[in-house]
């Protein structure tokens, strides 16, 4: 390895590792130092602000860790660059409108520090079990945080994802074990050859089936609803825009072992039935959370759809993680600034924000809009990239599904935009919204909006991580 090689990769392991100590600073030092109570958040950021030196642009090179265990290359760098941007922004939010009771603001951060090294782990992993370990160091702690307020809904919505989750974990670490028995090694080299027996194909499926429930595809979804809408909106959040990235990605390292066959034949089926439930449920919400969450179940329908577009399926499917994530984000961050209760803001409560607050409805009908893929917002060029890739390869019977679909969503996300701009508000309401979290909902306005407009860096840099899939 050449000294810029060695010398990026001992950079890129530090972030997880100061990750670590900065998660036992939010929740030691207060212990310690009287003063310091209630910062925990501002420690946060600070410890944010400070990796920042250990970015780098990553060489066109892969370094394996750990008898490559843990694979450090360009595609690792955009994905940790996506999750800690995506900490970053919850941490804000968490700053703005705090998601934990006072004391437990220590606990709060670590667990989501926690989580977040979980998911670096995670799409850095070259083999099944460290695939495996970093699934649950990215679980355990959402888990937590889900109920973190210790209220009815949040407990309700933490044992609901507890229960599920704990059986995917089953069904993940059973289908580990059958592979373990008949493969001599479960790096994801080795077991590009694919099953070799049909005990083989069942411990994939068994796999598939466990990564499929973080990626929340149907019928893994039944936890979705109910966790979204009793956790904190910010962990919802950060559930919709960084857990989900996690599992999507190792579902295409999954996905990308077979060529056809029957593992392809069920994904497909999997992405059709998940882009029509998922569409068809949303019609009926009336709560916005619950409406964000089945948007979130459709959507990895679409992140489905670009499993079947090789290689431009890949950059695509990287375009969409960042872009999915922005309208994401920022819906849920309106969504903290309305929120009165434990579930969030209905729809109805957000009539006659147009005429309050125009700027905040104008950001939030951009999101909505993005969702839905109207050009030339981000999220139309993301769905066309998604959706080509597939075209181009021959599926084009999925593709019309997911474009239908689509189509139908625009009635669900035009609702939250007619009640804006059409619907009377139903009398007088008070606007709490901290400055920190509207500075998030315009910072990710813009970012659709430019995501959109000026696609090609982006698409640019999705196309040099791709190539190290």
């Amino acid at each position: 390895m050449t000294p810029e090689i060695i010398d990026y990769a001992s950079r890129a392991l530090a972030i997880p590792l100061l990750l670590v100590i900065a998660s036992l600073i939010c929740l030691l030092l207060p212990l310690f130092v009287r003063q310091l109570r209630g910062t925990q958040g501002l420690i946060a950021i600070g410890s944010l602000t400070s990796l920042l030196f250990f970015l780098r642009w990553p060489p066109a090179a892969e370094v394996g860790f750990f008898n490559r265990a843990l694979l450090i290359s360009p595609l690792s760098a955009y994905l940790w660059a996506f999750a800690l941007a995506a900490l970053a922004l919850v941490v804000l939010l968490s700053v703005a409108r705090p998601a934990a009771p006072p004391e437990s603001q220590g606990e709060y951060y670590f667990l989501l520090f926690m989580a977040a090294i979980g998911l670096m782990t995670l799409v850095a992993a070259g083999d099944l079990f460290t695939a495996f370990i970093a699934l649950e160091l990215l679980s355990l702690p959402v888990y937590a945080l889900a109920g973190i307020r210790r209220s009815k809904p949040g407990l309700e919505a933490a044992y609901k994802y507890f229960m599920l989750g704990a059986f995917g974990s089953g069904m993940t670490v059973m289908g580990i074990a059958i592979l373990n028995a008949l493969y001599p090694a479960l790096t994801f080299a080795v077991l590009r050859s694919g099953p070799a027996s049909p005990l083989a194909l069942a411990g994939f499926l068994l796999v598939i089936s466990g990564f499929a429930f973080k990626t929340a595809l149907v019928p893994f979804h039944m936890w979705v609803p109910d966790a979204y809408e009793g956790a904190p909106t910010q962990v919802a959040a950060f559930m919709g825009a960084a857990v989900k990235a996690g599992g999507v990605i190792v579902l295409w390292r999954l996905f990308s072992l077979f060529d056809g066959g029957p593992v392809h034949q069920i994904f497909w089926w999997l992405t059709v039935i998940t882009a029509v439930f998922a569409n068809l449920a949303a019609l009926a919400q009336s709560g916005l959370k619950r409406l964000l969450a089945y948007s979130s179940i459709a959507h990895a329908g679409y992140m489905a759809v670009a499993f079947f577009g090789g290689a431009q399926g890949a950059q695509a499917l990287l375009y969409y993680l960042p872009v999915y994530a922005m309208a994401t984000i920022g819906a849920f961050a309106v969504a903290v600034v309305l929120e009165k209760g434990e579930k969030g803001p209905l729809i109805e409560d957000l009539a006659g924000l147009a005429k309050d607050r125009p700027w905040l409805a104008g950001a939030m009908a951009a999101f909505m809009f993005s969702l839905a893929g109207v050009p030339p917002l981000a999220g139309f060029f993301a769905k066309f990239y998604a959706f080509a890739g597939a075209v181009n390869s021959g599926y084009t019977g999925l593709v019309v599904v997911a474009v239908l679909m689509s189509a139908v969503s625009m009635y669900y996300y035009l609702k939250v935009t007619v009640t804006m701009y059409m619907k009377p508000a139903a009398g007088e309401r008070s606007y709490e919204a901290p400055g920190v979290a509207e500075a998030v909902i315009a910072l990710m306005a813009a970012g659709v909006l430019l995501a959109g407009l000026f696609s090609r860096p982006l698409l640019s840099l999705a196309a040099q991580a791709a190539r190290w899939f």
